[in-house]
Order: C-alpha cells, then sequence, then structure tokens
C-alpha cells in the first residue's frame, strides 16, 4: 500500500521491496541507482522474487525536539509559543493530506523560530511526498545537521535516498539509524532490501535475520529471508520459511511468488504452477506471475497452456497501456468506454459496468453517460434497461440518439406506438423504423383500421420500396410524410 513519507510521523513510512506489486509513486518515478529492481533481475535471471518491507505495528512517535537552551534563549517566549502551535497545525495538515498548506505553515513557524529541528524535519517530509526533491533534502539534512542524535532523522532521510535510486547513500543512512537506535526492525529490514537488491545477499540474510531476533513474528521479515535463501540456493530452507508465511497468512503474494520460484529452480514444475497460480487469483492483472507460470509450463513440457498464458499476456499489456493513457487523463470518457468495451470482450463484465458507471457519473451534465450504458444493454437485449437508461439521458438533455435507442428497444419489445414516436422525434429514417411502420400497419388492418393501415404501408413503402408491389402509387407515397410532427 502506498504511504506517504510525511505519514510516517504516525506510523512508519515502508518502501516496496525487491519486486513487491506496488510502490510509493516517488518510487515508481525515479530510475534506480544502485539499488536496482528484483524485476529487472529477473528478468535477466529468472531467480530472483518479491522481498517484501514488514508492516508497522505500532505508530512512530515524534522524535523528542528539545533544543539547547543557548539557541532556544535567542527566541522570545512568545514567538516559541506561536511557532509551537502553527507546528500543531501543519501536522493535522499533514494528516490531512494537505501538503502545500501544511509547508506554508510550517514556513511561518521556522520564520518565528528557525531553532527547532522537528520544523525542518517536517517540512522536508511534505516536501518530499510533494516531488520538491530539492527543498525536501535541505530541510531533511537541516534536521540532521541540527539534532544528528535523532535516529528517526537518518531513517527517514534514507527512505528518501532509497526511493530516489540513491542507494549507497540510503544504506548509510540506515545503518546510522541502527548505530543510534539498534532495535529498529525496520531500518534492518530495508537496509536488508537494498542489500538484496544490489546482490549482497549474505549482508541481506543477515539483516532479515537480525529482524526476526528483534521481532520474531514478522511475516515480511520471513518472506525476505526466503526470498535471499532461495537466491543463496538455499533451497529447501527457503521453502520451508516461505511455507510458515503462507501458513500464517494465506494471501500473502509475494511468498507464493518466492516460494513457486523456489519450486521452479528444484524443478517441481507442478507445484511452481501451483503457486505462480495462487499468485495470479490474488493479483489477477500481474503480468509478472503469468510469465512466471507460462516459463513453469514450458519447463513442464504443457505447450498448450504456455500458449493461454502468452495470449494473456498480450491482453495485459494492451489493457496497460489503455490505464496508462487513464493515468494521464483518468476523466476521459472515450478511453473509459474503450477499456470498458475491452472488459466485455474478454467477458470481464465487472470491471466493465465500474467504467461505465465512472461515465455515467463523469457526464451527469449532458447524460451521455446514461444513453451509452443503455446501448450497452439494448446490445444484451435486457429491454427495461435500457428504455430506463435512455430515459434518464433524455430528461437531462434531449437528443437524437437516446430517442433512437430507446425506440429500438420498445421496438423489440413489440411496442409500435412507442417506438415509432421516439423514431419520429429521432428523425430516424432507415430499414428498422419502414419494419416498424409495416408491422403497425398489419395491426391496424386486423384492428379494421383500414385507412390508418394504408398510411403506415404508405409510409413502410416510402423508406423501403422493397416492402411493396412495385405497381405502388410512388407519387401518392411521396405525398405522405415520413416524418410526422410530434404533438
Amino acid at each position: 500500500m502506498k504511504r506517504q513519507i510525511a505519514g510516517m510521523l504516525v506510523g512508519f513510512y515502508l518502501v516496496s521491496g525487491c519486486g513487491a506489486e506496488s510502490q510509493p509513486a516517488a518510487q515508481q518515478a525515479v530510475k534506480a541507482d544502485k539499488a536496482q529492481s528484483v524485476e529487472q533481475k529477473q528478468t535477466a535471471q529468472q531467480d530472483t522474487a518479491a522481498v517484501k518491507p514488514e508492516p508497522s505495528a505500532k505508530p512512530a512517535a515524534t522524535p523528542s525536539t528539545s533544543e539547547p537552551a543557548a539557541q532556544q534563549a535567542s527566541v522570545d517566549q512568545a514567538a516559541q509559543k506561536k511557532a509551537e502551535e502553527l507546528f500543531l497545525q501543519a501536522r493535522a495538515l499533514i494528516k490531512q493530506g494537505k501538503l502545500p498548506d501544511a509547508t506554508r505553515v510550517l514556513n511561518s513557524a521556522i520564520t518565528l523560530n528557525p531553532q527547532v529541528a522537528k520544523y525542518y524535519f517536517h517540512r522536508g517530509s511534505a516536501w518530499a511526498d510533494l516531488k520538491q526533491d530539492a527543498n525536501a533534502i535541505v530541510d531533511l539534512t537541516k534536521a540532521i545537521d541540527m539534532q544528528p542524535g535523532v535516529a528517526q532523522y537518518y531513517y527517514t532521510r534514507a527512505l528518501f535516498f532509497m526511493t530516489r535510486g540513491g542507494g549507497q547513500l540510503a544504506l548509510n543512512d540506515f545503518t546510522k539509524a541502527i548505530e543510534l537506535k539498534p532495535d529498529s526492525h525496520h531500518a534492518y529490514n530495508n537496509r536488508g532490501l537494498l542489500f538484496a537488491t544490489s546482490g549482497k545477499l549474505k549482508e541481506a540474510r543477515a539483516d532479515f535475520e537480525q529482524v526476526l531476533k528483534i521481532k520474531p513474528d514478522s511475516l515480511d521479515a520471513m518472506n525476505n529471508l526466503g526470498f535471499t535463501l532461495m537466491n543463496l540456493g538455499e533451497g529447501d530452507e527457503a521453502i520451508k520459511i516461505l511455507n510458515k508465511v503462507i501458513q500464517e497468512n494465506p494471501k500473502y503474494l509475494n511468498a507464493y511468488d518466492n516460494r513457486g520460484l523456489a519450486w521452479q529452480k528444484q524443478e517441481k514444475f507442478d507445484k511452481a504452477i501451483a503457486d505462480f497460480t495462487k499468485a495470479i487469483e490474488l493479483s489477477p492483472q500481474n503480468q509478472k506471475f503469468y510469465r512466471q507460470r507460462m516459463t513453469a509450463y514450458e519447463s513442464a513440457g504443457d505447450k498448450k497452456k504456455a500458449d493461454a498464458d502468452k495470449q494473456k499476456l498480450v491482453w495485459l499489456q494492451q489493457l496497460a497501456a489503455i490505464n496508462e493513457q487513464l493515468v494521464k487523463d483518468p476523466e476521459n470518457t472515450e478511453l473509459l468506454l474503450e477499456r470498458a468495451q475491452f472488459f466485455l470482450a474478454s467477458e470481464e463484465r465487472e470491471s466493465a459496468m465500474q467504467d461505465y458507471a465512472k461515465i455515467v457519473e463523469l457526464t451527469q451534465d449532458t447524460g451521455r453517460g446514461y444513453l451509452i450504458r443503455g446501448a450497452l444493454y439494448l446490445e444484451e437485449k435486457e429491454l427495461d434497461r435500457c428504455i430506463q437508461e435512455c430515459s434518464r439521458s433524455i430528461k437531462i438533455q434531449p437528443n437524437p440518439e437516446a430517442y433512437s435507442v430507446r425506440g429500438d428497444a420498445f421496438m423489440q419489445r413489440g411496442d409500435l406506438d412507442h417506438a415509432l414516436r421516439d423514431f419520429e422525434r429521432a428523425r430516424r429514417i432507415d430499414e428498422v423504423v419502414a419494419q416498424a411502420y409495416l408491422k403497425r400497419s398489419e395491426n391496424y388492418k386486423k384492428q379494421g383500421k383500414h385507412k390508418l393501415a394504408a398510411e403506415d404501408f404508405e409510409r413502410a413503402v416510402a423508406i423501403d420500396p422493397s416492402l411493396g408491389p412495385e405497381k405502388l402509387n410512388k407519387e401518392k407515397t411521396a405525398a405522405k410524410p415520413v416524418i410526422r410532427p410530434i404533438d
């Protein structure tokens, strides 16, 4: 789950580990430096898997920030008090996610009292989440310079470097944080991730084992250790540890991924396939798991299933391309409709209907979303729902297309009067309309209403001459208006 660095002030910030399924936006936006991702290493080596940071069990307290008396003496008490009030306001704004406002309030606090490290620390954390990296590093470093004995300051700057590709700088800060707070299992875990992703597996192993000494029930550390042991060639021990993770949490995604790779290294392809299949169930749109299962199927000699996964990968890549456009333009209704239709073509109806609902939400001023959804219901022969959606669209903004689609629904339901009334409002002339007039003509004839029957028949033939005898008087037919005024 994405967590902001500023949010770490009430709970440790967690970065994604090697091959983890979600990364903070900041981490996704930068190129890896020395800490290259395991996703990349899998492509080259096919022997690495997801290493995951452990979740925070308890919120982290704000570090002590009592400043030296000599420094505080130069700031009058009124200014100190006002600055602290502003700081508390900024903290509240950060919790609400109002980071730009928080930085402005902290600016004022620092102007009143520039000698408090925690003001710089919190402003630097907010700058980091706002992607104002230059400002962030200045403030985070200023806080450390003012109070070099606070482990959390080093830990937070390490996370900043880690998410910006500064592997060695992050490593240095995690190490310093550990020196200041030797029981910081979070620092050991994240330093272990850096070691693991840079190929220093023995060092990574030591850090993950240290986490388990401090926090024996850490499933994340167990998973990370399993990943590391697998790549150290200790497959049996890795599987044993990963079994325990899955036993404790049957929905632990990365453990299935790691264990599947461990089975695959041991050429136990059926077990590898089973684990990758479970990973796919838990994360259906993750291309990596399909790719790994495809490789396992190929190794097991099951070409048919390998080809099916290959086709699924193509589908996921197409979906990813649409999703990428939607990230840039999330309210583009044409893109949403394209994705909805893509889902429908793949029998992913639930996902499709979510996109249709989003289109409806975005077009409340025009009613077009109701029309689009109504057209879908018409195609699916859900005629009552089609009529309902089109009526909603017309109520917001009458338009020929909505009348036309609703007319088709009435036509298919056998309600010719309402169908023709909508066709006339849509000013539509085609073979469907001709058939509607012809059928109503036949109904009038059965009812003995011969004049009305003749008028509808002539209209039908005027639209589609193939419906009537060649000897029909064309001049007489032309005299009957095809589109009648609406009363």
